[in-house]
């Protein structure tokens, strides 16, 4: 009997402190555990979203950068054409910008979102430099692009169970907004993806989120 109330009390102890590290942004209407104490939150000024709702980005004392960015609400279409349209837009702008894109994979997943997919993605530079992109594509009535740009992977199981904890807030609020016909996320909102090519944010080009 007193082993039960330890563990009870230990429970009772635990909750709060596992409560405070789920950042939780209720006008973007999503919540995700921070990946460690040490971790810091941050957004993108609404000035510089472009097409985007929010960029929330999540960065270790290394700088390794974890980010979400949030479409405005809608009714969209995400399926096998989607994702084409995702690696198309990659595959253009990196062009543009002077890079290349190989080793492009994806996966639907049913979790944690459903509809939803991951992909990863290689990035190769002018002079050959290599980096890469993995991310996680969801749908309700906002698209959800969790993200993470790095140069070795080193944080990719972090950002496994980040993407795993992720969660809607307010699963009746996901629901409103969805009338008309459903569209691309890339097509029906142009810029909305902003980070799509994962390139990571400076961090002189964020504000400090209180967390």
């Amino acid at each position: 009997m007193r082993t039960v109330r330890l563990i009870i009390a230990l429970l009772i102890l635990t909750t709060p402190l596992l409560a405070q590290n789920r950042f939780i942004n209720r006008d973007l209407n999503f919540s995700v555990l921070t990946p460690a104490p040490e971790w810091q939150w941050a957004q993108v000024p609404r000035t510089s979203l472009g097409g985007c709702e929010g960029i929330i980005v999540v960065s270790s004392p290394h700088g390794e950068q974890f980010s979400v960015s949030v479409s405005p609400t809608g009714k969209f279409r995400l399926d096998e054409a989607t994702v084409y349209e995702l690696q198309s837009t990659i595959r253009r702008d990196a062009a543009d910008l002077g890079y290349s894109i190989a080793d492009f994979h994806h996966i639907r997943s049913t979790s944690p979102i459903f509809p939803s997919y991951t992909y990863s993605y290689t990035r190769v530079g002018k002079d050959g430099k290599k980096s890469y992109v993995d991310g996680y594509l969801a749908a309700v009535n906002r698209v959800y692009t969790i993200q993470y740009a790095s140069d070795a992977r080193g944080s990719l199981d972090d950002f496994k169970r980040f993407v795993a904890s992720f969660q809607i807030a307010d699963k009746f609020e996901a629901q409103r907004g969805t009338g008309g016909p459903a569209m691309s996320p890339f097509g029906g909102l142009p810029g909305a993806m902003k980070t799509a090519l994962g390139q990571p944010m400076a961090p002189n080009a964020m504000e400090p989120i209180t967390h």
